[in-house]
């Protein structure tokens, strides 16, 4: 009586099949090291690959983060479900941008009142927002950041800052057609020119990857204390100024920690600051 034989006797029949499999297997993993190493060095060809795959997975994306709980129903349930899902995610903007205005509102208001008593004033900068949904965490143990649903075709920008209802979330460090990559402001390589809102002291705020980020370049008779508000101070021409960013916790042993007030861990929309001159 004839046993089957086994998978592995008939691949033993075939030992170029076998080498074939080996060398497509190392050939896989060496390109895959070199892209890493390309894209760690900041290749743009990588970038702009990287850039194309978000662009295409990102309609999948978005289908897959929205949960499905079931189907029970055609017809007109589904048309009624489709204009109340539309109505809620307009006003869910709505709410959204009027928040956001709101946070600007107190530093327009001095902006204004000083600039009554000159003349002769160069225009301020026009502010406008573009609110697109978080399709993705793409956070890790050393990259933070999200990716979202707008891009060029939507007028977002590279350097663009990033805020929600709460206040800053971080800037667009690249942008495809329909899609966005967002580095938070927790990351280790971000940098944000800010001020204490009271001492109006500017310092620097650098992630430090443990969701607290800290006060870069604080002098040693620094008046910032523990409770104060941190606000972006326009410096650099990156960040409007007066954006909400956090309030100081702690200052230990020289290290001054903000807590931001954009949560990173709930974010469902956001809005990309785009700052033009009138």
């Amino acid at each position: 009586m004839e046993f089957p034989r086994s998978r592995a006797y008939y691949l033993s029949l075939f030992p170029a099949k076998q080498l074939v499999s080996r060398v497509s297997m190392v050939l896989l993993v060496t390109v895959a090291v070199v892209l890493l190493v390309m894209a760690k060095a900041g290749n743009p060809a990588v970038i702009n690959l990287r850039t194309s795959i978000a662009d295409a997975i990102t309609p999948v994306l978005a289908i897959a983060a929205r949960p499905i709980d079931s189907i029970v129903a055609a017809g007109q349930w589904v048309v009624e479900m489709a204009s109340l899902r539309s109505e809620n995610i307009a006003l869910k903007n709505q709410n959204v941008q009027l928040r956001q205005w709101q946070l600007l509102a107190k530093d327009l208001e001095k902006e204004n009142h000083a600039l009554r008593k000159l003349m002769n004033v160069v225009p301020p900068q026009r502010t406008s927002f573009v609110t697109a949904p978080v399709i993705s965490d793409m956070g890790g143990p050393y990259v933070h950041s999200i990716l979202i649903g707008g891009g060029a075709a939507q007028g977002i920008d590279v350097n663009s800052a990033v805020i929600n209802e709460n206040g800053l979330v971080g800037r667009i460090i690249e942008a495809g057609q329909s899609s966005a990559r967002v580095l938070l402001l927790d990351d280790i390589n971000s940098r944000v020119p800010v001020m204490a809102e009271l001492s109006q002291e500017k310092v620097i705020l650098a992630g430090g990857g443990d969701g607290m980020p800290t006060l870069s370049y604080v002098s040693a008779d620094s008046r910032i204390a523990v409770g104060e508000r941190i606000v972006t101070s326009g410096d650099a021409s990156v960040f409007p100024k007066g954006l909400a960013v956090g309030r100081v916790v702690s200052i230990e042993g020289g290290v001054v920690k903000v807590q931001p007030f954009a949560d990173s861990g709930k974010l469902d929309y956001v809005s990309v600051v785009d700052v033009t001159q009138q």
